[in-house]
């Protein structure tokens, strides 16, 4: 394999042999071009809108009938096909069509109820609220402005999944109802019930945001599974706090990635975290991964990330102040994935890595590589052969193995380690290292917050548990494995004593080399 000829290495760096979704539209088959002037026009065309038609605005305000008393001023009801879209666009992106309601009280601008959309290159301005998506799928919202906005901007509500929300520029939102400011709102809240809530696998990509989004920039709603924000950049500045809205991105559901993006908090007082994660219902809030993001957060004590009862994994996110921290009891910091493959080392077998390691062979800019996972042939060189190996486990859907995860901890004293929070439930390996041949008496405890003591009335016990010795192998390692219970905390690792042929001997002649699980 390491013998390819040029032609076929040209092909899969060039991407012809390897197929990557990256969000791009379909290609528009028999379409039909229709070139609106005015709102009248324009309503006449969303209402007849069928598939494989190209509804083209020319610059200008587009202003509802007076007589119209609808909610939503502007609709369509039809859906596309996957290679039939119903696109809606300005003529001319440098002067966008703009379309706006009478105040930012009331009436929502655009609101799309179907599939295979394309909204491309508009401005929404002067609504109640921007655009929905509503019953949709696989629909593309890139381009487009929406700003000065009574609520929130841009909507992804009643069942509509796998839709893209791209290189929009979204600010000045909340301005009737601050708390209700989002930028972009995925899901329903567990209250609704007008709407289905299932809202799954949609993407923010390559998006700005603020300044003055009132509430979250991005609010992901429980009930909501696989969405995925990634390269935007956020502006804290006009964050309110009310109802929760605090954060650059709020999860409420469940797996979902934040990845890539770039936060400036800009000194905003009512911002507290970076991101934050909440249980609005049981079950959900859980399993969402951080990982790779720039915060600028002014003040040492706002969080990088909140999320109580909340299971999420934090890893390579930066800040400054470089001292800022996190805040909650199920937060996993982890230091790296490794599995084989998982070239950007998000824990995760799937199209963003040969995407990634194609890139790298390229010569391309890449926002994280692992020279290890990436090289599934073990050559310690990156070349197409592991492209190939990497092509072939996601064809045959080889991607069923899980990641070691190797754990965040520090050294709290000589002789004993802290464990990051998020372990509970997990099985755990601590690594020891020491001159070969040494034993170790060690022993680990951890804080249970819902232990029950009736003699002394409250709650939470450290429990504490010793080990047989061990002694380290001829590498000088020594390995320890332990269940965690759910509602484990603060877990340390504790050395008792070590010694060797000669005696006993100081505790600093042992370290831990690592923390793992899967």
């Amino acid at each position: 394999m390491k013998n390819l000829s040029a032609a076929i290495l040209t092909a899969f760096l060039t991407g012809s042999l390897l197929s990557v979704y990256t969000g791009s539209p379909a290609v528009h088959a028999d379409s039909t071009q229709i070139i609106v002037s005015d709102s009248t026009e324009l309503t006449a065309a969303l209402k007849s809108a069928k598939a494989g038609d190209e509804i083209i605005l020319k610059p200008g305000k587009y202003l509802p009938d007076p007589k119209n008393g609808h909610w939503r001023v502007f609709e369509a009801i039809a859906s596309g096909k996957p290679d039939q879209h119903i696109i809606l666009r300005s003529e001319d992106p440098d002067d966008p069509a703009t379309l706006c309601t009478t105040a930012t009280d009331s009436k929502c601008a655009l609101y799309i109820t179907g599939s295979y959309w394309e909204i491309r290159d508009l401005k929404v301005s002067t609504a109640g609220k921007g655009i929905f998506l509503a019953k949709s799928e696989h629909s593309v919202i890139s381009g487009c402005e929406v700003s000065e906005i009574g609520d929130e901007a841009i909507h992804i509500i009643d069942d509509s999944s796998y839709n893209l929300v791209e290189n929009c520029f979204i600010h000045d939102t909340g301005l009737y109802n601050a708390k209700y400011g989002e930028g972009v709102y995925i899901g329903s809240s567990k209250n609704a019930t007008e709407y289905g809530f299932e809202c799954h696998y949609n993407t923010v990509r390559n998006c700005r945001f603020g300044p003055n989004i009132t509430a979250d920039h991005v609010d992901i709603k429980e009930y909501t599974r696989g969405n995925l924000v990634e390269y935007c950049t956020f502006d804290g500045t006009g964050i309110m706090g009310e109802n929760g809205g605090d954060s650059f991105v709020e999860v409420k559901g469940n797996d979902a990635i934040v990845r890539y993006n770039t936060g400036h908090r800009n000194g905003c007082e009512k911002q507290r975290y970076g991101f934050d994660m909440a249980v609005l219902v049981e079950g959900w809030g859980q399993n969402n991964k951080f990982y790779d993001n720039t915060l600028f957060l002014d003040n040492a004590e706002v969080n990088i990330l909140k999320g109580w009862s909340c299971y999420g994994e934090s890893c390579r996110n930066t800040a400054e102040p470089a001292d800022c921290d996190f805040y909650g009891n199920r937060i996993l910091q982890v230091l790296g994935y490794r599995l084989a493959g998982d070239a950007n080392e998000d824990g995760l077998l799937d199209r963003t890595d040969p995407a990634f390691l194609r890139d790298v062979l390229l010569t391309k800019k890449v926002p994280h590589i692992s020279p290890e996972n990436a090289d599934p042939d073990g050559s310690d060189m990156l070349d197409a052969a592991d492209l190939t190996l990497l092509k072939r486990k996601l064809l045959q859907n080889d991607t069923d193995e899980k990641a070691q995860i190797y754990v965040n901890f520090k050294k709290e004293d000589t002789g004993k380690w802290r464990m990051s929070n998020g372990l509970g439930e997990k099985t755990v390996t601590f690594k020891a290292a020491a001159e070969s041949g040494m034993k170790l008496n060690m022993g680990w405890g951890y804080w249970d917050p819902n232990y029950e003591d009736p003699a002394a009335d409250k709650k939470g016990k450290w429990l504490q548990f010793s080990l047989d010795p061990i002694q380290t192998d001829e590498n000088g390692f020594a390995e320890i494995t332990v269940k965690l219970p759910p509602d484990a905390v603060n877990v340390a690792l504790d050395l008792y004593s070590c010694s060797d042929a000669s005696g006993k001997r100081e505790p600093e002649a042992v370290s831990l080399a690592e923390v793992r699980t899967t």
